[in-house]
């Protein structure tokens, strides 16, 4: 994928993508996000008449004109907690966290995933029944960054002082207690400000989700949304290794869904976002990125050292 800012107007930055089929996308993308315009000339016009690739390949086009607009424009075209470099952001805010810390916040969360395989410990909410946990059911926590200064300022700083290889860093580190030397975040007032409640969604048939919504804990948009299917959850410290791998899979579907192939540090194997996995399930074009146990050259397996 190609992406180049060609013009830009008082509400709208024009961008020209190459895909990865070599088709020319112009594609006016709104400061808000909003997809202003879009022409190319060799897909069908009417969405009703794509194949799946070609639907696959118009969204991309569009979701990575939206990230070069944010990235080079500054611009916040792309949701909070789709936005790879907000979900970095909170890695390292995660993984910096003390022990003390990390129970506060994600206590709950690793009790209610820890239940499935550890049934001594008992779930914060009744596991539905008659749910397969590992494929149908998952558990949503919404992350909200604390930061001393405005937040899309604060991460462009991050960036700029090396947010992405801090990261890669941590990532290399998963296999062992998290312990990361090159903290940028603390300069700048990074931190987990507040998390919510335990959402819980589960499939009932194909086409019927059932979510069990809760209230927010701020009034804002949350900067990432853990969303963990049942799996071995270890210790408390494992726990927070495997919520470090969860992101960095995160930061791998962002990059993924836009057409482009992951940076080395995150092409991990493993459960990132619920409805990519399903997409990698579905879909001839992806490999199974979502599979621990995959064979894809390039991608790694962790061991992260959960119980089972």
């Amino acid at each position: 994928m190609i992406g180049t800012v060609i013009e830009e107007e008082s509400k709208w930055v024009g961008v020209r993508v190459v895909d990865n089929n070599e088709v020319e996308h112009r594609i006016a993308v709104g400061h808000n996000g909003s997809i202003q315009g879009h022409s190319q000339d060799e897909y069908p016009s009417n969405p009703d008449e794509r194949s799946t690739d070609e639907h696959e390949l118009v969204a991309e086009a569009r979701l990575f004109a939206k990230y070069t607009v944010y990235r080079e424009r500054g611009y916040q075209t792309l949701p909070a907690n789709r936005n790879p470099d907000r979900i970095a952001a909170t890695l390292l805010a995660l993984a910096q966290l003390s022990d003390e810390e990390f129970e506060k916040f994600f206590g709950a969360y690793y009790r209610q995933h820890a239940h499935h395989y550890q049934p001594e410990i008992e779930p914060p909410i009744e596991p539905p029944a008659d749910i397969d946990a590992g494929e149908f059911l998952r558990y949503e926590l919404d992350i909200y960054l604390g930061l001393e200064q405005e937040v899309d300022e604060a991460i462009r700083e991050l960036v700029a002082a090396g947010m992405d290889d801090a990261v890669s860093k941590t990532l290399e580190t998963i296999t062992e207690p998290v312990d990361v030397a090159f903290a940028p975040g603390r300069e700048l007032g990074l931190g987990i400000d507040a998390v919510s409640d335990i959402r819980v969604a589960y499939q009932t048939g194909p086409g019927d989700e059932q979510v069990l919504e809760v209230d927010p804990p701020l009034e804002r948009e949350p900067d990432t949304t853990l969303q963990l299917v049942a799996l071995p959850s270890g210790s408390l410290e494992v726990f927070r290794r495997l919520l470090v791998h969860h992101l960095g899979c995160q930061i791998r579907d962002c990059y993924l869904e836009m057409g482009v192939e992951p940076p080395e540090a995150f092409r991990l194997l493993g459960h990132g976002f619920y409805d990519s996995a399903q997409r990698y399930r579905l879909l001839e074009r992806y490999e199974p990125y979502f599979d621990f146990e995959a064979d894809i050259p390039g991608y790694r397996t962790v061991d992260i050292g959960q119980q089972r």
